[in-house]
Parts: C-alpha cells; structure tokens; sequence
C-alpha cells in the first residue's frame, strides 16, 4: 500500500492535492540526523495539511518551513523523554540522532494521542508505527509492523484496531482537510 491507497480509501484527498510543494528533505534529514519514510515525504510533497475527522493530525512538512518541522520533532521527542524518564520507566523510548531503537513522531490528536515510527535499522521504509495513547498508560500502546499511509488504511477500513482511540473514530467516511485547515 502507498499513498495512492489512502487517496482510493479517500475519494475526498485526492482534489486536494498540491503536488510538488519542493520540500528540502536534505535539510529535514539533516535536522533530524535520519531520512523519513518514502510514503510520508510523498504526501508532504502532495498535501498541505492532512487530518482526518479534525481530530487526527499528520504533522506534514512545509515548503521553507523545514527547520520549524523538525524543531518540533525534537520538541516532542523531548515530551516522549520526560514521560519515558531518567530511569526508562517506560518501554517506548525517544528517537536520539544516530541511533535505533527510538520513537519519532509523525502525527497526533487533538486529545493528545501520538503516533510514532519506531526508528528500526537505517531504512526508513520499514519502520513501525507505535501509537501512544492520551493516557500515556504504556500498556495501552500498540505497535503495527506497517508504514504510516498503511496503518492510516487500515485504520480508516477497520482493519486496524484503533486501540484507546475514542469510539468511532475514524468514520467510515471520514471528513479529511488537506489543502486547508479546519476550524473547530
């Protein structure tokens, strides 16, 4: 599955589109210290924004903006650190520059759920997704050996399970915002 899968599942993402938005990804992998998942760079390449339901929310780069991106990617790396703490209380551990192991974060909700690739080997292609639910209860955290366009496939069809996500979300046709930003 691609991001061509997720516009099927989604009829509305589709005419939403912006493609070629120029996105420097040298700067975001440098920023970072790793490259970022293929089918994540194509929907940033393609969408200005994506949420689903307005409550889930891809955190898609922006064109000039990627310092800011990936300044908030270690912003939230540092809020996964202090839920993690100094002792790894916590089995999901943040993301550090240069190694694996860790937890980079790729989108989230508006009640404060997380979801993650968990930064597997040095192909980003086949990173895991871990979802971190607003409970930040650790046995309430799921992980799924898929890619994001993936897991947000199967989410959508009910494949996937949405594990401490509120009921009925996602809808089965959910209201997707990709080339503006709704309001609430």
């Amino acid at each position: 599955m691609s991001l061509g899968d997720l516009e099927r599942e989604l009829p509305a993402l589709a005419p939403q589109a912006t493609p070629g938005r120029g996105i420097d990804w040298g700067g975001v992998e440098e920023g970072l210290g790793t490259g970022l998942p293929g089918d994540f760079r194509q929907l940033c390449e393609r969408y200005q924004y994506l949420v689903l339901d307005r409550f889930l929310f891809v955190h898609v780069v922006a064109p000039g903006e990627e310092s800011t991106y990936t300044a908030s990617v270690w912003h939230d790396i540092g809020s996964l650190g202090i839920l993690a703490g100094p002792d790894a209380r916590h089995p999901h551990v943040p993301y550090v520059a240069g190694t694996t192991g860790g937890l980079i974060p790729w989108a989230s909700s508006v009640e404060g759920d997380v979801w993650y690739w968990r930064v597997a080997g040095e192909d980003p292609d086949r990173w895991t997704v871990v979802v971190g639910n607003r409970n930040d209860d650790c046995e309430d955290w799921a992980e799924f050996p898929t890619s994001a366009t993936v897991y947000l496939v199967g989410l959508i069809r009910g494949e996937i399970p949405g594990h401490g996500l509120p009921e009925g979300f996602p809808a089965r046709a959910p209201e997707v915002h990709a080339d503006t930003w709704p309001t609430f």
